[in-house]
């Protein structure tokens, strides 16, 4: 005979998850990842917890886990947010393989599950002030995303973050998972904050070059005019131009993320 899952979280009328500790007889409770109903068994010789109603349903420990696990994420994120805390996660990078802590919400103002991106539907999703979602949460149990949704996040400049869960006792760690064992997603090296600094510097020291050699009034030897040196004239000054407005936006970004923090 299957051993009985002690299950501590349920859902309740309006979607909320409950702890078993809080739960009250009565009230009807249902199953987050199946929606069947649940059994509220406040015993005193097993420990109290929540059994489906039906005892041959096909609800499997795995769905109930990752979808518990998110609902109980998105929960602790909107906690966060309402009180415009800073959440710190803690990762190794895999452009500079480094480790990094960041304040998560750095910009985002609401979070949402399962959010249909067409193509996808990441399992919680970051939106910043403008309603862009630069960042989504994938809850990995026992497969990754999808190529589809990581080829979706990698042209649209999402940063995907990977949580692996893998028993029902991480239901009790939520915030200590994401906080210190997720797996953050670069593809774009400017968001690694070391290149990020790295890229700052070099512009900043080519300024300095280029206003040492203006103030002091250097000048190069004039070329020849060609149609080669032209076009090489032409293609340095746009790509020079698309510098100094990428370098504008980066620096506009962080300063608006540290101001957060603060």
């Amino acid at each position: 005979m299957e051993k009985e899952i002690l299950y501590e979280y349920a859902e309740d009328i309006d979607g909320n998850i409950i702890h078993v500790d809080k739960a009250v007889t009565g009230i009807n409770y249902c199953c987050p990842s199946c929606k069947e109903g649940f059994i509220f068994k406040n015993g005193k010789i097993r420990q109290r917890h929540f059994a489906h109603k039906n005892p041959s349903s096909n609800c499997t420990s795995e769905g109930y886990l990752h979808k518990t696990f998110k609902k109980l994420l998105v929960a602790l994120i909107k906690d966060y947010i309402s009180r415009k805390l800073p959440m710190e996660i803690n990762w190794g990078c895999n452009i500079c393989k480094n480790n990094h802590k960041e304040n998560l919400l750095a910009g985002i103002i609401d979070a949402k599950g399962e959010y249909d991106m067409g193509v996808c539907r990441p399992d919680i999703a970051l939106f910043n002030e403008k309603g862009n979602t630069p960042i989504v949460i994938e809850i990995v149990d026992t497969h990754p995303p999808e190529a589809n949704a990581i080829e979706h996040y990698a042209k649209n400049g999402i940063t995907p973050i990977l949580v692996n869960v893998s028993s029902l006792n991480d239901l009790e760690n939520v915030e200590n998972i994401i906080k210190y064992s997720p797996i953050v997603f670069f593809f774009n090296r400017l968001l690694c904050p070391n290149y990020y600094r790295l890229y700052i510097q070099k512009l900043q020291n080519q300024n300095l070059y280029n206003s040492y050699i203006l103030n002091n009034n250097y000048r190069q030897t004039p070329r020849r005019p060609t149609l080669r040196g032209s076009r090489i004239d032409a293609i340095e000054a746009a790509q020079a131009a698309k510098e100094r407005k990428r370098h504008f936006a980066i620096t506009s970004y962080y300063a608006k993320k540290n101001s957060k923090k603060h």
